[in-house]
């Protein structure tokens, strides 16, 4: 390990952290390695066994790289591969859902992924927090309609991409360097979320993948259009043992570490803002979804027939919420869909969506939300 004092739990300025929560000046980071997979484990090792991507004979995927970029046989196999990857991610998370719920009532304004799925999103609408989802799409024009992150509805970012937009999703080496060139054009994030990350004082790194040859190049590049960022503090957590890369990330990029893990430092700060009664509490129902009836499935499946999802969603949300706790599984299910719906809009709305696959996007979603009224029924049965 290197010479050099490092920071420890006990030693943090947690009040300095505190205080740049409190103005809404701390920024959240998380990497692959915040997450646990499904029952446990590493998430890059659980999604490659999922991928069945070491099969020399796979019918989609050529190699997959340590770095975890793929070389696809055929362009055309993506969709496969992200549907794959889609199937992955909507699984339940319990351990990380669980990490992500304390995450979700610690007052940050604007939290930024590496990874592409929505776990954390659909972790705040179990909680029943508000946010507002975005993502970066290479060589996409930002959306012009601009809403200034807050702790009560902060930003979560996909900095790579979505994988509810197979298209922007950075998956292979070709799709990184023709991100790369899209961040030097500089107009893929909206102008105002770029000025609220350089008025940050604080940003705070978890399972970031510091030994990826490629990580250290995203910091750099991603730090050029602004000297002001330069100065924006930087504290994570020592998850590497590789005492030049401690030095080149200490000297180079300025930042502190702590030799702690991403469970243990949540719950530490999850504390102190308890202490500090700055944690957030779940917001009270909108009042779209105060009073909602239960309404006969019948009826549910005619506003689907009208293409009110949304609104039959609300209505299936109060049936299932009435079933608690035999609903639990499709209660789940139908965040995930919700979500899924959301994100949809988003991309129509921003224009990043050809017409021919929001038709068919819409048409799964209805096709899943008729599924799960369907199974809804027999709870009632």
């Amino acid at each position: 390990m290197p010479e050099t004092e490092m920071l420890t739990l006990s030693n943090v300025d947690w009040d300095d952290i505190l205080e740049t929560l409190s103005v809404q000046r701390c920024v959240l980071f998380l990497g692959a390695s915040a997450y646990q997979a499904p029952g446990g484990g590493d998430l890059e090792t659980a999604l490659r066994r999922h991928l069945d991507a070491d099969d020399p004979a796979h019918p989609y995927i050529h190699v997959y790289n340590s770095d975890g970029f793929i070389l696809l046989r055929k362009n055309r196999y993506r969709r496969k591969v992200v549907t794959a990857m889609s199937e992955f991610y909507s699984q339940p998370f319990p351990e990380t859902e669980a990490l992500f719920a304390r995450i979700a009532r610690i007052p940050f304004s604007m939290i930024f992924t590496l990874t592409p799925d929505n776990v954390l999103p659909r972790t705040f609408d179990v909680q029943g927090f508000d946010y507002q989802p975005d993502f970066y799409f290479r060589n996409s024009k930002a959306a012009e309609q601009f809403e200034q992150p807050h702790k009560d509805k902060p930003v979560i970012y996909n900095l790579l991409g979505n994988i509810e937009e197979p298209r922007s999703m950075v998956l292979t080496h070709a799709d990184f360097f023709d991100y790369l060139q899209s961040v030097f054009t500089g107009y893929n994030m909206n102008q105002e979320l770029k000025d609220e990350l350089e008025q940050a004082e604080r940003y705070v790194f978890l399972g970031l993948p510091y030994e990826k040859w490629y990580f250290q190049l995203l910091l750099r590049v991603l730090s050029m259009h602004s000297e002001k960022l330069k100065e924006v503090e930087r504290l994570a957590l020592m998850e590497f043992e590789n005492p030049l890369l401690y030095k080149l990330y200490t000297e180079e990029f300025k930042i502190e570490f702590i030799p702690s893990d991403t469970e243990v430092f949540i719950q530490t700060l999850f504390q102190h803002c308890e202490t500090a009664g700055l944690l957030k509490q779940p917001l009270q129902p909108g009042p779209a979804e105060v009073n909602v009836p239960v309404l006969p499935f019948a009826e549910l499946r005619e506003m689907v027939a009208k293409a009110k999802s949304a609104q039959a969603m609300l209505h299936l949300k109060a049936l299932l919420d009435s079933k608690k706790p035999r609903s639990y599984q499709l209660a789940n299910s139908l965040v995930v869909l919700r979500n899924r719906y959301n994100l949809l809009r988003q991309r129509e709305k921003r224009g990043t969506i050809d017409s021919r696959d929001l038709t068919v996007e819409d048409r799964q979603i209805t096709e899943q939300l008729l599924e799960l009224i369907a199974q809804s029924e027999t709870l009632t049965a």
